[in-house]
């Protein structure tokens, strides 16, 4: 490791010893995560969030378990600096790795990949999975028009500007890890097998197109009165061309050929 990135490396580890040592002088969440006792000896539950999947609209039907708003939920996360609160007996934390680690919530959720999540026993795991094709475009569609006023967790403005050369030139110089988003988030490498097998250790695996049965499902294991609820949608869609279409299909087929083993899992959801 150069000296550099071992710098960075340490102001990150400083600063997550930082974020720790805060969240313990208060007692109250792990007070309350020490209450939680859900069926298969669950303790708490975490999404390994996806972009453009359906996770916000999985949020939400947890965040409003409290009686809250989720909206209104979200938003004191978004304000905490630790990103978590709490509505009704329900602990929440989003994209805090010091503190998902922790597990001291009810839910939580992040876009990091799998690997750098260290998360503890009995915790129950969700991810959702799109058709690829339909995941790239409708996140392109997202960065361009951006999220609706007053979402907490807003898209940046160096994010959306990804878009503004056009879907073309967007799919061409996209990160890998950005395009193939879905198997990134299971292998840095982005090997199929690889990301299969650690999507087989998932607790539950939901599907976009099939997904308010799946949460009808969801909430039945874990005797949850979950409702569904549809946020971060994007309704303006890019229609593609025939031959976008069959290049972004060779370029997304690692996902495609992911996705024929995902479904095959016995913890999918249909």
């Amino acid at each position: 490791m150069d000296r550099p990135s071992l710098q960075r490396r340490l102001r990150r580890l400083a600063r997550d010893g930082e974020k720790r040592w805060t969240a313990r002088r208060d007692p109250t969440y792990r007070r309350l995560s020490e209450s939680y006792h859900l069926p298969e000896g669950v303790k708490r539950i975490y999404c390994y969030h996806i972009r453009k999947t359906g996770g916000t609209s999985l949020h939400f039907s947890f965040l409003g378990l409290g009686g809250e708003d989720p909206a209104a939920v979200q938003q004191r996360l978004e304000a905490s600096s630790l990103h978590r609160t709490i509505s009704g007996n329900y602990a929440f934390v989003a994209h805090q790795r010091p503190l998902l680690d922790q597990g001291d919530y009810f839910y939580g959720w992040s876009h990091l990949p799998a690997r750098r999540v260290s998360l503890r026993p009995g915790t129950f795991t969700i991810t959702i999975f799109r058709d690829p094709i339909d995941r790239v475009v409708s996140y392109y569609s997202y960065l361009c028009h951006g999220d609706q006023q007053g979402m907490a967790f807003a898209v940046g403005q160096s994010e959306r500007a990804l878009s503004d050369k056009g879907f073309s030139v967007f799919i061409k110089e996209l990160p890998k890890e950005q395009l193939l988003a879905q198997l990134f988030m299971f292998s840095r490498s982005l090997s199929v097998p690889e990301a299969a097998e650690q999507i087989a250790r998932c607790s539950c695996v939901m599907f976009t197109d099939e997904y308010e049965s799946g949460l009808v499902s969801l909430a039945r294991r874990l005797a949850l009165p979950l409702t569904p609820k549809r946020e971060r949608t994007t309704r303006a869609r890019l229609e593609l061309s025939s031959d976008e279409r069959e290049r972004l299909r060779h370029l997304l087929q690692p996902e495609y050929d992911l996705m024929r083993q995902v479904r095959d899992q016995p913890r999918a959801i249909h």
